[in-house]
């Protein structure tokens, strides 16, 4: 596989940064800078958020539209946004039910996997949330580097407040959730809580771990939702609220 070379990084990455500052598109990247392997993308994207100066908070799994799958990437703390909010409609989202865990202690990089009970025991909380997931490309993302060089998706992370005492023993069973938008029903099904958190869990720590304090974002709960007003609820969990700027 061909070697990207830092000048071609770098290239691919004041690509995305201007298209992240200035809410603009992305056309797929010229052929000398385009990334080629996961690695490559993830070079571009740490460049990107070098440049634009802000501290990564964690990490979020979500799926790769038109590509299939799901990837993990960072989250970025100006990017969660507390519920209600209003948010201004956008062009390329992808919107789906979401939980947010963050981290009570934490997720040490190692070779052994964690067991249940201790990633359980890592959590300090839980948030219903709505992952706003967006990309740059005007068409795409072309291919799995691409997505990740693009901040594998990140758009905006809204959040409810913590669910209640008790989350923790809920969350070993599917838990039911229902969404509306603006005047109908939009969605209605259960979700895993457990296993999405296990498996992000594992996720970070082949990644090299996350500190405590920090967050862990499981998007692709529901099926794409309408650019819209939205409310979701999970039983024994809680509730986010979107509304319309």
């Amino acid at each position: 596989m061909p070697r990207l070379s830092a000048a071609a990084v770098r290239a691919a990455a004041e690509l995305v940064l201007e298209a992240v500052q200035t809410g603009g598109t992305l056309p797929p990247f010229p052929s000398a800078c385009a990334p080629k392997t996961v690695a490559q993308g993830r070079r571009i994207a740490a460049v990107v958020i070098e440049e634009l100066g802000v501290p990564i908070v964690g990490l979020r799994f979500a799926p790769v539209p038109q590509v299939g799958g799901h990837a993990v990437g960072p989250v970025l703390a100006p990017r969660l946004l507390p519920s209600p909010i209003a948010v201004p409609l956008g062009g390329r989202r992808t919107i789906t039910l979401a939980l947010v865990a963050q981290l009570g202690g934490s997720l040490p990089a190692r070779n052994k996997p964690y067991t249940r009970r201790f990633v359980l025991g890592r959590l300090a909380s839980l948030h219903v949330g709505l992952d706003l997931g967006d990309t740059r490309f005007t068409t795409g993302p072309p291919d799995l580097p691409s997505y990740l060089a693009d901040l594998a998706g990140l758009g905006l992370v809204v959040f409810g407040k913590p669910a209640r005492a008790g989350w923790g023993e809920a969350i070993s069973s599917p838990l039911g959730a229902i969404i509306r938008g603006e005047d109908r029903e939009l969605w209605r099904g259960e979700i895993e809580a457990e296993p999405a958190l296990l498996k992000l869990a594992d996720e970070a720590r082949q990644a090299g771990g996350l500190p405590a304090g920090a967050v862990m974002v499981i998007a692709g709960l529901s099926p794409p939702l309408p650019d819209e007003a939205i409310e979701a609820r999970i039983r024994r969990l809680g509730s986010v609220q979107r509304n319309l700027a």
